[in-house]
């Protein structure tokens, strides 16, 4: 910042003795009429925008409009060194003083964000520097000053031949262009402060409506010089006036600007004394950013993500998505999220300002749309438990139909034919009895296993330990059980725990086609912490599924966390976090 400070200095110090030179250049030139006038009107132009343009490019480095706007300042003092008398000079400050058309265009089309926004916008500055460049520069080597009505005028020290019929039909055709340019800035400019938001436009409207009047004083002159009147400069001298305004409406557009952000934010902080109602905070914020379409988004700590007032699931936009995202700290954490025009970026520091003003109501809000959130998932989640509950039991009850219900009907089919053979048939008996026993031990397995999935026993006989241990001997694949905390944890916590596992190493045997996994629970914080991870193909979709959906929805009663890293080729990780108090 320091080097940035010297070198505007530098500048300021170039520009102000470039101006005395030209100064000086314009009172000696003995055949000019009106020389004060001339003299005045070239330095009040260059030194308005030189000075401007450095004071705006001290404030805001990274926005061009300041660079730019000293660079207008410099062509137009090289374009005022035409004046003088002396032939080298005068020749250069003409061939060279085109340029102050293609800067100026630049300028405003790049208004006030320094860029240039559309293709329509860079089609135009380029067309706007070449024709001022390389299209200008041949017509010097055929423009002998005397056949162009300009006898007091210094000789052209670029001429090659003198060609008038070149010139004037050459110079119809650059004129006819810069006329097509002008016109197609001035509709871009329209066209612009039309789709702005209204509080964008109160900015734009000064600067650009001195830029449209300079735009129509330059047509006017232009046509004026194709159809004769070479020798006048009364169009000229009417146009700087409008000129020299612009530098002065954007120092006062930047001074406003910053009034208005000032007022904007002490209303605000006003209105956030009144403790405003839920939706008044969106309100107050919105009128002190004046972007009406402004949105707010609330930061979940413990579910890392975002929501909105309602605590309805929010996705910020995309950096090219058209919109703009200024984060809420407060205290150093993350808050809240401004979604906003992307405008106001050129406004940086007021939206940081409105934002730091707001933190402490955008945090009550926070909690309020946290708590939402929270009833919310647990309203879905309650659904969910209910629709998971329904297909248990329609589940336990085809299992029951299909597998120990059939057994025992088989069994007790048996029984009566074993009953009826055995005075007659003692032998076939005693295979129906031998039959039936295998049924209905087959019946006993079945109903263990169902009884398992509902509240397996030997969790409530021998602890967590001893049934992670039978699970992991079940499984279809190596399982090496890490850790276990070895005294009895809450029964809840027990079952959950038991599930996570139990759901984990069932997905690792069906889907992760790997060939091992590991099983670690751990006490963290207050909370037990369930690893389960495995070494397949990864790719697992945690919402593909009602397994772990349901899961997170029984962690979700203890006020668990489910969390799945399942990257491509890389194994997957479910951990479980479930408070223990």
């Amino acid at each position: 910042m320091t080097s940035l400070r010297r070198a505007l200095w530098a500048l300021a110090a170039v520009g102000f003795a470039f101006g005395l030179a030209v100064l000086a250049l314009i009172l000696t030139n003995g055949l000019l009429e009106l020389r004060g006038a001339w003299a005045a009107g070239s330095l009040l132009v260059g030194w308005s925008f030189i000075g401007v343009g450095l004071f705006a490019w001290g404030r805001r480095p990274d926005n061009r409009v300041g660079m730019l706007m000293a660079a207008t300042g410099f062509v137009w003092l090289v374009s005022s060194a035409a004046i003088s008398d002396l032939p080298l000079v005068f020749t250069l400050g003409n061939v060279l003083g085109s340029v102050f058309f293609a800067v100026a265009v630049h300028l405003l089309l790049a208004f006030p964000t320094g860029r240039l926004e559309s293709r329509a916008d860079r089609w135009i500055v380029g067309a706007a520097y070449v024709l001022t460049t390389i299209v200008v520069f041949p017509l010097w080597l055929f423009a002998d000053p005397e056949s162009l009505d300009c006898d007091d005028c210094p000789d052209n020290v670029l001429l090659v031949d003198d060609n008038e019929t070149v010139v004037n039909t050459f110079g119809s055709i650059v004129n006819l262009a810069g006329i097509v340019l002008i016109g197609a800035m001035m509709v871009v400019l329209v066209l612009r402060w039309r789709s702005a938001p209204p509080a964008q436009r109160r900015f734009l409207v000064p600067v650009y409506s001195a830029g449209i009047a300079l735009a129509i004083l330059l047509i006017v002159t232009i046509v004026f010089r194709t159809v004769g009147g070479q020798g006048e400069e009364w169009p000229w001298i009417v146009a700087i006036v409008p000129l020299a305004l612009v530098p002065y409406v954007f120092l006062g557009t930047l001074i406003r600007a910053r009034m208005i952000q000032s007022g904007a934010v002490s209303e605000l902080v006003a209105r956030l004394n009144e403790t405003p109602q839920r939706g008044e905070l969106h309100e107050a914020l919105a009128r002190a950013l004046g972007d009406p379409t402004l949105e707010l988004a609330y930061w979940l700590p413990r579910d890392e993500r975002f929501v909105d007032a309602a605590g309805r699931p929010v996705e910020l936009p995309k950096p090219d998505s058209g919109r703009a995202v200024t984060r809420v700290e407060r205290d150093g954490r993350y808050v809240a999220a401004l979604v906003h025009d992307p405008m106001l970026d050129e406004q940086h520091g007021h939206v940081e300002a409105v934002a730091s003003a707001a933190s402490l109501a955008l945090e009550n809000e926070r909690l309020d749309a946290e708590l939402r959130a929270k009833v919310e998932e647990l309203r879905a989640s309650r659904e969910r438990m209910l629709r998971v509950g329904l297909e248990e039991r329609r589940r336990l009850e085809r299992d029951l139909h299909d597998g120990a219900q059939q057994r025992l009907v088989s069994t007790a089919l048996n029984l009566r034919l074993a009953r009826e053979r055995l005075r007659n048939k003692p032998d076939s008996a005693e295979d129906l009895l031998s039959s039936a026993g295998d049924e209905l031990d087959a019946a006993l397995e079945e109903l263990r296993e169902l009884a398992r999935g509902i509240h397996p026993a030997v969790l409530s006989d021998r602890g967590l330990a001893a049934a992670l241990e039978t699970l992991a001997h079940r499984a279809p694949v190596p399982v090496e059980v890490d850790s276990v905390p070895r005294e009895r944890l809450p029964e809840a916590v027990e079952l959950a725990a038991y599930f996570v596992v139990a759901e984990a190493l069932t997905n690792v045997a069906k889907y992760a086609q790997a060939s091992h996994a590991r099983v670690s629970i751990e006490q963290e914080n207050g909370r037990v912490v369930v690893a389960v991870e495995d070494d397949g193909v990864g790719g697992a979709d945690p919402a593909a599924g009602t397994g772990l959906r349901g899961l997170a929805d029984r962690l979700g009663i203890l006020e668990g966390r489910l969390e799945v890293e399942s990257e491509a080729g890389r194994g997957t990780t479910v951990t479980a976090r479930i408070p223990c108090g």
